[in-house]
């Protein structure tokens, strides 16, 4: 009898244990899909908390209610939610629309990986970037682009001054400087575009590339996987890849898309000069192809102003 009730005892804690498995393997699909733009766990602040440890800091009631209810607690004025409100630069926990079930998941996914990640104030800091210094082209871009545009000042105010003495114009001569000025910033722009072209990053649509990385982008986050991501509910579900590293050299095809907004995909050298752009948008796939000779640290970052996050909206990756 007692054997009986020892093995039936076990068995009940097996099928607990499954379940308490099955619940956080829940929670940390949603807790992908739904929480990981903004938080980290054990990783440090982001645009939210870190929420290595939320569940001892936070009684469960409070924290379930949060989760499934955060705008309602914001207006109902209550001093927590409040306080990281303001905390955190005012930006609003959106409703996510999960359901007590949902939150018990997601709560049970940042127990398990509080219970084997490192705190975030152990955690190692990356170390600030240097400045770098501007790199030749781009400084001669801003020093052309400064020069004409004091140009133009200078001509806009010689007019403006002209005007206090009426005098009456030849038209058909003005018309005749007009297209002077014309034909002459066209051949300069041609020349220009002729000379710069051969020089772009981007590889020739008809070359195969070494490597193929998906990227979705979503507020305020992106996220590469081997596989393609086309919904918010494939992340969690699709392998991402945590650590992009690269060789140098690689021709690698970037194939990116948003999961909401439209965002801008910026990608930048050791260097922090734009080694190549393209447009994330909802419902396309954009490819570019571009080939990393450059070993060192690379980050991309958001080009299109995506809401109040858009700042911390970055990744990177390693060309080794």
């Amino acid at each position: 009898m007692l054997r009986h009730t020892a093995l039936l005892a076990a068995a009940a804690l097996a099928l607990a244990g499954a379940a308490r498995a099955d619940t956080a393997a829940d929670g940390k699909v949603l807790y992908e899909q739904k929480c990981a733009a903004c938080h980290t766990i054990g990783g440090g602040d982001r645009i939210g908390p870190d929420l290595h440890g939320v569940a001892a800091r936070r009684p469960e009631a409070w924290l379930l209610h949060f989760i499934t209810a955060p705008d309602k607690m914001i207006a109902a004025k209550d001093e927590v939610a409040v306080r990281l409100y303001e905390k955190y630069n005012r930006i609003i926990m959106p409703n996510l629309g999960l359901s007590e079930a949902d939150a018990r998941a997601v709560l049970a996914h940042i127990q398990a990986m509080t219970a084997g990640a490192v705190p975030a104030a152990a955690a190692a800091r990356p170390s600030p970037l240097p400045q770098p210094e501007l790199a030749a082209p781009q400084s001669a871009v801003l020093t052309t682009f400064l020069v004409l545009a004091a140009l133009i000042v200078a001509v806009f105010g010689w007019i403006a001054l002209s005007t206090r003495s009426p005098a009456e114009v030849d038209v058909k001569r003005a018309y005749g400087v007009r297209k002077v000025f014309f034909v002459t910033a066209a051949v300069v722009l041609v020349a220009l575009l002729v000379a710069t072209l051969p020089r772009a990053p981007y590889a020739r649509a008809d070359l195969k590339p070494d490597r193929i990385v998906h990227v979705a982008a979503r507020q305020f986050d992106f996220v590469f996987s081997d596989e393609p991501i086309v919904r918010a509910t494939d992340i969690g579900r699709v392998p991402t890849i945590q650590r992009l590293a690269l060789k140098a050299g690689t021709l690698v095809e970037f194939r990116v898309t948003s999961l909401d907004v439209n965002h801008g995909f910026g990608l930048y050298g050791p260097q922090r000069q734009l080694v190549a752009q393209t447009q994330a948008m909802p419902g396309y796939v954009n490819r570019l192809v571009v080939r990393l000779a450059e070993p060192g640290q690379y980050k991309a970052f958001c080009l299109e102003y995506c809401a109040a996050g858009h700042h911390l909206m970055q990744v990177g990756l390693t060309v080794e």
